[in-house]
Parts: structure tokens; C-alpha cells; sequence
């Protein structure tokens, strides 16, 4: 027993030996370790929610993207949109219900009549500006505002330009200045603009389906068929009750 108390005091002594520099020296320099621990761990933190802020933007800013898209889908079907105003096409006029004259907010309306207004209860922004649709050399566009910063740091108007002479198709794509993480920040929209029927659109009537159409061509013509035997046979009854 003896034996072992000696070899684990020596063992303890050892240790102290060897661990005693190194406890020196984290003790002299212990408030340059902990800060430097704990300013790590903030820049983790700052880049956590940093990363989580820019998921919920782009998040938004999409959504917001594709409901322009479909109400300007709808405002050409339904009006046709001739042209829009180069500078200041903000779109910031869809809650309007009713106008005067053929434009509303950067549009240029061939049926402003067929306008049906209210849109959205509030106009879409980000950075309390309002997205715009922009003509570039690919198309129209749907992008947002002058002066918003991107998720990628980039700012509209500034570190991004865009005009009739950009292929914004190119600046969407993964690795484009409109593109953050595979999501493009802006949206192309696919009618044509100024291309418009001599006819106003119907509104708020849906083409009747191919097979309706057929099956009353069917009972109209069952219905015409039918239709000399019934007054025969009326006429047969009539003699008979003579």
C-alpha cells in the first residue's frame, strides 16, 4: 500500500511539474484568451443572424415578385397594356380603384374600363421602396427599386444599373448580381406588351369548356330530331279524340 501512496504521489508531483508552466501562463494571458473566445463566438452570432435576415428577405422579396407577376398578368389580359413609362415605373398604383383617362401609375391602358381595382390592399415594398418594371434588352422586367440594398450587399441603382441595353435573363441566373443563393431577385413577365385586340376582353367570364359546348350541340340536335315524331304523335292523339 505503501508502495502505491508513493508512486501516485509521485505521479501527482509530476503533473504539477508539468502542467505548473502552462497554468502560469494561461493564468498571465487569461483575459487575452476569453476575450478572444467570446469575440468568436459573437462573430458566429452576427453571421447566424446576418445569414437568418437574408433567408427572411429573399423569402419576402419572391413572394412579393410573384404576386406582381400575376396582377400584371391579369391587368394585360384583361386591359392590355400598351406601354409603360421608361423612368419612374414604380408600382405602386394597385390598390387604386377607380381612374380617369387611360393611364394608371407607369401603364398605358388600351381598355381602362375593364380596370378592376382594388388589386392589393397595400403596394409592395422593400426598404420603403416601392419594385419597378423595367424595359431591358431581353424584355420587361419586374425588379426592385431604385436605392434597395440586396441580400447580396449590392445596391439597386447603384452597384446594379439596369436599362434598355442589360440582359437582365443574365443578371437573374445563379451567379448574376440579381441572383442571391440560386433565387433570382427579379422576374421576367412573358406577355407582350403593346401587343393588344381590336376587341375589349371579356372580364370575369371563363371560356365555356370544348366538352360543355359539345354535349349541348348534342341534345339541341337529339332535341330537333325528336321533334317531328312528338307533333306526329300529337296529331294522331288529336284524331283519335275526335
Amino acid at each position: 500500500m505503501n508502495k502505491l501512496d508513493n508512486f501516485l504521489d509521485k505521479v501527482d508531483r509530476a503533473i504539477e511539474k508539468g502542467i505548473s508552466p502552462l497554468w502560469k501562463f494561461v493564468q498571465k494571458y487569461f483575459v487575452i484568451f476569453s476575450s478572444s473566445l467570446l469575440l468568436f463566438l459573437l462573430i458566429i452570432f452576427l453571421l447566424k443572424i446576418y445569414q437568418d435576415t437574408s433567408s427572411v428577405r429573399i423569402s419576402v422579396m419572391r413572394e412579393d415578385l410573384e404576386v406582381l407577376e400575376q396582377i400584371l398578368n391579369r391587368i394585360d389580359k384583361e386591359c392590355n397594356i400598351l406601354s409603360v413609362r421608361s423612368k419612374g415605373a414604380d408600382l405602386d398604383f394597385f390598390t387604386v380603384e377607380k381612374f380617369v383617362g387611360s393611364a394608371v401609375g407607369c401603364l398605358n391602358l388600351a381598355y381602362p374600363k375593364n380596370w378592376r381595382g382594388p388589386y392589393l390592399q397595400q403596394d409592395p415594398t422593400i426598404d420603403g421602396r416601392f419594385y419597378e418594371i423595367v424595359r431591358a434588352r431581353d424584355g420587361y422586367f419586374v425588379v426592385p427599386g431604385q436605392g434597395v440594398r440586396l441580400p447580396n450587399g449590392m445596391v439597386m441603382g447603384k452597384d446594379v444599373i439596369v436599362s434598355d441595353k442589360v440582359h437582365i435573363g443574365e443578371l437573374i441566373k445563379p451567379g448574376g448580381a440579381l441572383n442571391y443563393n440560386g433565387r433570382a431577385l427579379g422576374v421576367k413577365l412573358n406577355f407582350k406588351i403593346g401587343d393588344w385586340s381590336s376587341r375589349p376582353p371579356a372580364v370575369g367570364k371563363e371560356p365555356v369548356p370544348a366538352d360543355t359546348v359539345e354535349k349541348a350541340s348534342t341534345m339541341i340536335k337529339e332535341f330537333a330530331e325528336a321533334l317531328p315524331y312528338t307533333q306526329r304523335q300529337e296529331t294522331v292523339n288529336d284524331c283519335k279524340a275526335v
